[in-house]
């Protein structure tokens, strides 16, 4: 492009400017490998390895820590885990880019008359959007999307508005996606696609699926029950850990799962949270300790198991050499790749689900199944997707701490929450996002390491680029919510 234009200003100079130098001009910058409009084929595989990838990356570089299955050693790395304001602006322009050609194939969709198309579409966009607000509260949302005609700094909207609103909000959006499909079900054209090649009730089921995340998310705002046992009765939902929204990322870059890729000095200081470790082992759990983590360095050379080979780490500034001889390393095979279930880009999964459907149970959101049934299917389904047998996961149900308290509604969230937190290692911001709903489990605010007044945020900061170019709209939300200051204290709705 560059070049051409030096040539266009070389002969504006050497012929007087003749009268069609506006025409070579333009011909001359007119890029033949261009297309007038975008391929959809190439748009929905991108925007899938995106919306995957992305989740996947910052679960892997950040996600954890905020977590807490994960805790860096040295001050170096660990300044954002030890919930520093940050922004993450990297993901929110990669989920507005999202959200973006999401739309744009959603409007290919009506005019090709392709309803799964369409659903795709809309579930895509309603996912970047539901991660925006949920990450960062109120969003430049309704008229975020409308470049095209001429409007670049759009006001922001309320994060009940994003959820709600009937045009583009997530969740009558996702309902609208389920329609078309539940009306189309041999709808069957998805050029495009790597996550179902092309299958519409594999579709319908991961909306469903993102339905009950989203409704349960706002449950404490309004009534979700109706909605709730619709999706339930509707029958269209994952039966195993099989039909999970998982992505199989290549080995090589740019998408391949970050720890494959990684340093070996940026391995060497991601450890094990002592919480996560607690949790283990409170719950006898030697089979998914050992699939994610390496025994301490004290206990490398041991043979067989036992808790005390491992470790975590709590939230430190800078760890002592006995803090990381005890604590546990990452499994080496998220390295070497020789565990694909470890290096996936999850979503959303069976597991999840069935966690869902058992808090929805336990508060009487739904009257189809029992909270104890969706509870062991949840843990069935979150060894499953590890690739460990039924075998061990039924024995692991029979742990004392894990059978569920029916009894208690309080005891039994506890335990819904933290094996939903279990079963989302590596799943983007999940753990976090529950926590701040539900309280469980009772993260650590990590003491004086703490660099958010020893709290727990609510949410990232803005962008530095709106604070900039969407200044005017950046000051008015901060000016009308934070008291003129913006902080991550701010609870935008739920």
């Amino acid at each position: 492009m560059k070049k051409n234009i030096l040539n266009y200003i070389a002969a504006v100079v050497l012929l007087g400017g003749v009268s069609s130098c506006q025409k070579d001009f333009t011909r001359m910058n007119k890029n033949p490998n261009n297309l007038e409009t975008p391929d959809p084929t190439t748009l929905l595989s991108n925007t899938i390895v995106s919306e995957f990838y992305n989740n996947a990356n910052l679960a892997w570089t950040l996600g954890n820590g905020y977590n807490q299955y994960m805790s860096f050693s040295t001050d170096y790395y660990n300044t954002p885990t030890r919930y520093l304001a940050v922004s993450n602006q990297p993901y929110w322009t990669a989920l507005y880019e999202a959200a973006r050609d999401a739309n744009t194939l959603y409007q290919t969709g009506i005019a090709d008359k392709n309803p799964l198309l369409q659903a795709a579409s809309l579930t895509l966009r309603s996912y970047a959007f539901a991660q925006l607000t949920e990450l960062w509260g109120d969003i430049p949302f309704s008229k975020a999307l409308n470049g095209a005609n001429g409007i670049f700094t759009a006001p922001y909207d309320k994060q009940q508005t994003v959820y709600t609103d009937p045009t583009l909000g997530v969740l009558p959006s996702l309902k609208r996606a389920d329609s078309l499909l539940s009306a189309n079900p041999s709808a069957n054209q998805l050029a495009g696609d790597l996550l179902f090649k092309s299958n519409a009730m594999s579709w319908r089921k991961f909306i469903n699926a993102l339905r009950l995340r989203y409704l349960l998310r706002v449950s404490g705002k309004m009534d979700v029950s109706g909605e709730l046992q619709s999706i339930v009765s509707s029958g269209a939902l994952m039966q195993s850990a099989s039909e999970s929204a998982v992505l199989n990322l290549p080995t090589t870059i740019p998408y391949n799962f970050p720890s494959l890729t990684e340093r070996t000095g940026d391995f060497q200081v991601k450890y094990m949270n002592s919480l996560l470790y607690n949790s283990f082992v409170s719950t006898g759990d030697s089979s998914r300790i050992q699939a994610y983590f390496a025994k301490n360095a004290n206990s490398a050379s041991t043979t067989g198991f036992d808790f005390s080979y491992y470790g975590g780490l709590p939230i430190v500034i800078n760890a002592n050499s006995s803090q990381t001889s005890t604590s546990s390393d990452f499994n080496p095979a998220f390295v070497s790749g020789t565990n694909g279930n470890l290096t996936i880009a999850k979503v959303m999964t069976y597991a999840e689900q069935e966690f869902i459907l058992a808090e929805a149970a336990m508060k009487g959101y739904i009257t189809t199944g029992t909270a104890l049934t969706y509870y062991n299917n949840g843990i069935m389904g979150a060894f499953a997707q590890l690739g460990l047998s039924s075998a061990t996961a039924a024995n692991y149900l029979l742990h004392p701490n894990v059978i569920l308290n029916v009894a208690s509604t309080s005891t039994a969230m506890q335990q819904i929450i933290t094996q939903k937190w279990l079963a989302n290692i590596n799943n983007g911001f999940e753990g976090w996002l529950e926590y701040r709903r539900t309280g469980y489990p009772a993260l650590q605010t990590g003491g004086t390491a703490n660099m958010n007044n020893g709290k727990i945020p609510n949410r990232f900061i803005y962008p530095t680029d709106e604070t900039q170019i969407n200044s005017t709209n950046y000051t008015a939300e901060v000016n009308a919510n934070m008291g003129g200051k913006e902080n991550t204290d701010y609870k935008a709705w739920w």
